[in-house]
């Protein structure tokens, strides 16, 4: 009666089944095995246990058989590595082999279970596929915080290989100075696991291989497999966010300090020409042709103020919006049309511009971003020379190496005072009174055109005069024709 219940335990099985005596031959097959490797059973009964192990395994495989009964228990069958059988049409296909040694009349026999496990494997690929392909990086820790998983995303954000991060743990991506904490953080998580954003309400870092920290985001979603909670996290690079929340916050502050610079600068010389124009009416009744002659004087000087600062501010708003195409720029055609183009001011103010161009490359830039610094930095030169230099000079200076362009612009005048070099680039910013005409806004923009260039600017300045020093890198942003 027992021995009929357990045969037909056997045949029955949901899983297959094969008896195997000690010297390899296949002694029972239950129905299911007959089906999965499709062979008949009087195909496999009395057959080698190898006729179902790939080819490139049946050389080892006798030893191994041989290995197991020499200490026989139950287990698993090629544990952490990949297992396959071979089907009647030799078509391969993934296993999982559970052994259990049998006696019976005091020979050893070894039960073998076979699972096909080719659906769960294409589930598993699903899944990893699924896990690369996300825009985000995505990473799976265990139990015990190793890293099981992670995506090409990862290694991007990172900079860690895969084979570097998966079996390390977690840590290895936490900032120093909170490593300490964060197992304790891993473990209360998975006492209570649930979907959530990591972090809530404060800032998140991760460590890049170079030590550098990066803004992330982190969402945490649990998963439960084999009994085992896992942890998978999605993690966002928000180092592009900061920045820009950051330009915005600038610019909000920028455009606070405009709005109330320009707004000031504009209303005090309207306010005089308003009061003016009432002085010329008063002047005409009481026929002072010599007040209504200076009033206008004071008239149009103040109105060709105005206009330098709404041209400034004109110039200004554009500087965000130029799409004009990079080109090589042509410093010799630039040096005549600045002198003409500045010739009173260059006769009025007696100052010599020298240009000395030793450029072997050519620097490829957008041409009206580049005139608009140029002619800022030399003309300020002649602008605020000193009177007491007989020889008053600005020298324009070009060179290169490999991979940099570089333009000095060198003038003999008064400087700049020490204790506002800081304020140079700044919005509304003049040094030395009123005798000069200008906006203030001057510097700014060249600062802000130079930023747009991906260029870079410095100066040196002193009772001897200004140097200010301008460098390119050689293969200029807007190449494309699409501009910056």
């Amino acid at each position: 009666m027992k021995q009929w219940i357990f045969e037909e335990i056997f045949e029955r099985s949901p899983v297959a089944m094969l008896l195997v005596k000690d010297n390899g031959e296949i002694a029972l097959v239950n129905r299911h095995a007959e089906h999965m490797f499709l062979y008949e059973r009087s195909e496999l009964i009395g057959s080698k246990i190898e006729t179902l192990v790939p080819e490139n395994a049946r050389g080892r495989h006798p030893a191994l058989v041989k290995e197991y009964l020499n200490a026989p228990l139950s287990r698993q069958m090629g544990k952490g590595r990949n297992l396959f059988g071979v089907k009647k049409d030799r078509s391969l296909f993934p296993i999982e082999v559970g052994l259990n040694p049998i006696e019976i009349d005091e020979q050893v026999f070894v039960l073998s279970s076979v699972i096909d496990i080719t659906e769960r494997q294409r589930a598993e690929e699903k899944f990893k596929a699924a896990v690369e392909a996300a825009p985000n990086g995505m990473l799976m820790i265990d139990s015990t915080r190793k890293i099981v998983l992670i995506n090409k995303k990862i290694e991007e954000i990172f900079g860690f290989t895969r084979d570097e991060l998966v079996g390390n743990t977690i840590e290895m991506l936490v900032p120093e100075d909170f490593k300490g904490h964060h197992p304790k953080f891993v473990e209360s998580f998975l006492r209570k696991p649930e979907s959530r954003a990591m972090g809530i309400g404060r800032e998140l870092f991760g460590r890049h291989k170079t030590g550098k920290l990066i803004p992330v985001e982190i969402g945490l979603q649990p998963i439960t497999a084999g009994g085992e909670t896992f942890v998978i996290s999605s993690v966002v690079d928000i180092t592009y966010r900061k920045h820009a929340e950051t330009e915005i916050q600038r610019k909000t502050e920028e455009l606070e300090e405009f709005s109330y610079r320009t707004s000031h600068d504009l209303r005090s010389p309207l306010k005089s020409i308003a009061g003016m124009a009432e002085c010329i009416l008063e002047d005409l009744e009481e026929k002072n042709e010599e007040a209504v002659r200076e009033n206008v004087r004071r008239i149009s000087s103040l109105s060709v103020k105005l206009m330098s600062l709404i041209e400034d501010i004109l110039t200004l708003t554009k500087v965000e919006a130029s799409q004009e195409k990079a080109d090589p720029f042509r410093f010799e055609e630039y040096a005549t049309l600045f002198r003409e183009k500045y010739k009173a001011l260059l006769l009025e103010n007696r100052v010599q511009v020298e240009f000395n161009f030793l450029h072997q490359k050519d620097l490829t830039a957008q041409p009206t971003r580049l005139t608009q610094v140029l002619d800022n930095l030399i003309s300020n030169g002649a602008k605020y020379f000193d009177e007491k230099k007989d020889n008053r000079s600005v020298k324009v200076r070009t060179f290169n190496n490999a991979h940099r362009f570089f333009i000095q612009i060198e003038d003999n005048g008064v400087g700049i005072p020490v204790e506002r070099q800081e304020e140079v680039f700044g919005m509304f910013k003049r040094f030395h009174g009123p005798s000069v005409q200008g906006s203030g806004l001057g510097l700014y923009l060249v600062k802000k055109q130079i930023h747009k260039m991906d260029a870079q600017i410095s100066f040196e300045s002193g009772a001897s005069g200004t140097v200010f020093y301008l460098e390119f890198p050689l293969i200029a942003p807007g190449l494309d024709g699409h501009g910056i």
